[in-house]
């Protein structure tokens, strides 16, 4: 730090030079002991909040630089805009954000700052846990591909002693092949653990990051750090997810050689065929089982404050039979899955825009579905009375239960499925099919979903909306009035609940606590058949299928 930078501001002004103690973020001055105490007496800077030189260098550069006064119009930020991520003044909603919706005032949110450390450190968590995951098995699989290499190697050179006159020749082709193939496999793994630790140290750099932040900034430092670190997570996030997805980059290489050895004597050039197998390498994206429970489910309570926008709209053509689009999920990379209950017997999936991709023929009808993670999907088929995992590259059953009843909804919590069963209950499985409890519900119960160790579910006849913890004590019940025969539920950011009204063509928002519920959609907003609806929490979008035959709609949710 210069002279310059430790001098006092006002003091330099006045060509006086005086040490500076503390720096005032909303002024951007630096002031002496003196003039400190008239900064903080003055009616206009009173309100300021001042922090140490001492404390102003520890903290990260970007946290330290952040603004608290528009550059536009000179007015300090009082609000902060969703749409931009943003904080800004009450003169910008009349010219930069003039189009913007749902301002909060920055005082109502940092009040809440502190929670963002339990998102993020539990975001950091997973990243880690699954870094470290793929690192080790991609070392493992370095080493086995080595001692795999160095087996054939010792077995070629036993063999080439032996019959060295006539396979001389043979053996330097054989173990020049071999040592190409290590050599491009080799660099493969290496240049694949190199980037994981690369993602290692960018995460130690983050942990160390909100350390500083947790121990210097302030509540307003911590509120827009929160948000650019928490970018920062989500890239990670994404890059890494595409190691689980893109299961080509983690096939497995075995190496072997076929040789037989009578037939050595009959042909000039053989000692074997050089074979390189890819294999499957499924490593299971391993989630937080704490980062659920520790969302933060009470933070807004204001249920006007939820608004949905529409993103993009997906006109389904028609298929053979009459559709029935009865259950749908999103997938990684942006896709979404829509499970056709008609004779069609189809699973659609679709890109981000709502464009279809492909087709899934099944060899049953599909009622509801959900993704579990590594290109799963887990579905229920009510007709057979079967719950069955997929996976969507391979169309390879993983695991396949069948019950006494009908199945119908079905939803993935903790690394655990949770199942209707018709007049028995709620089953908990877990990923090899093994039920490990039922929870005893009764009524017409079709739809449910889940979140931070709690179970939501809709009845209908009469209509109310359930929940329940995990051990099936009920939290709380909200009745509905008339006969709208609620249908598909999702649970949102915030623990907001969004439930579809079949009959009377609607969509609700419920509170977390089950007190009150508002109307987001009705018949005027396209609503023909609504049934399905999922939420992605990552991104903050509702995926509602508006009719049943035809149509699915995703929109942005704002808070």
């Amino acid at each position: 730090m210069s002279n310059s930078d430790i001098t006092c501001t006002l003091c330099s002004k006045r060509n006086i030079s005086n040490i500076a103690i503390v720096l005032c973020a909303v002024c951007e001055e630096r002031f002496c002991l003196s003039c400190n105490e008239v900064h903080k007496y003055l009616k206009t800077s009173s309100s300021h909040e001042v922090t140490t030189l001492d404390v102003h260098k520890h903290l990260p550069t970007f946290i330290s630089s952040l603004k608290q006064t528009c550059d536009s119009h000179g007015e300090h930020f009082t609000l902060y805009c969703p749409t931009h991520r943003e904080p800004c003044c009450y003169k910008c909603t009349t010219t930069k954000h003039k189009t913007c919706h749902g301002f909060q005032t920055l005082d109502s949110l940092i009040k809440h700052s502190s929670t963002q450390f339990q998102n993020l450190e539990c975001t950091i968590d997973e990243l880690s846990i699954n870094i470290e995951k793929v690192f080790n098995n991609r070392k493992g699989a370095l080493k086995n591909l080595d001692d795999k290499i160095l087996n054939i190697a010792n077995n070629i050179k036993t063999t080439a002693e032996k019959i060295r006159e006539k396979l001389d020749s043979n053996e330097k082709s054989i173990l020049h092949q071999l040592s190409v193939v290590h050599s491009k496999y080799k660099a493969n793994f290496e240049t694949m653990v190199g980037e994981l630790q690369g993602k290692k140290v960018e995460i130690k750099l983050i942990q160390k990051n909100i350390k500083e932040m947790r121990d210097f900034a302030s509540d307003y430092q911590i509120f827009l750090g929160s948000h650019k670190i928490n970018s920062k997570l989500e890239k990670e996030m994404n890059s890494l997810s595409k190691y689980f997805e893109n299961d080509h980059r983690l096939r497995q290489k075995n190496v072997c050689l076929k040789f037989i050895p009578g037939q050595v004597f009959h042909q000039d050039r053989f000692l074997g065929t050089l074979e390189v197998e890819e294999i499957d390498c499924e490593i299971p994206f391993g989630k937080n089982a704490s980062f659920e429970t520790k969302l933060p489910l009470n933070v807004f309570r204001d249920i006007d404050s939820v608004q949905i926008r529409t993103n993009s709209q997906s006109r389904i053509k028609e298929g053979s039979a009459t559709r029935n689009l009865a259950g749908c999920t999103f997938l990684e990379n942006d896709q979404m899955l829509l499970t056709d209950w008609s004779e069609n017997k189809e699973l659609l999936v679709f890109d981000g825009h709502g464009n279809i991709l492909r087709n899934i023929i099944l060899d049953k009808r599909a009622f509801d579905v959900v993704y579990i993670g590594n290109g799963c999907i887990a579905m229920t088929f009510p007709d057979t009375k079967q719950v069955a995992v997929l996976n969507l590259k391979s169309k390879q059953e993983k695991i396949h239960v069948t019950f006494e009843n009908r199945v119908w909804g079905i939803t993935y919590s903790e690394n655990k499925l949770f199942v209707r069963e018709y007049s028995v209950g709620i089953h908990c499985l877990d990923l090899t099919g093994a039920i490990h409890k039922t929870i005893p519900v009764h009524g017409y119960i079709t739809h449910i979903t889940s979140l931070g160790g709690k179970l939501y579910y809709t009845e209908h006849t009469p209509d109310v909306i359930h929940c329940c913890d995990f051990n099936g004590t009920e939290l709380w019940n909200l009745p509905l009035v008339g006969h709208g025969a609620p249908k598909g539920i999702t649970v949102g950011k915030y623990g907001f609940l969004f439930v579809v009204l079949e009959n009377e063509r609607k969509l609700l928002v419920v509170s977390p606590d089950g007190t009150h519920h508002r109307e987001l959609l009705n018949e005027e907003n396209g609503l023909h058949e609504p049934h399905a609806i999922n939420y992605d929490m990552k991104r903050n979008k509702l995926l509602l299928v508006k009719d049943k035959t035809r149509m699915a709609e995703i929109y942005d949710v704002l808070y």
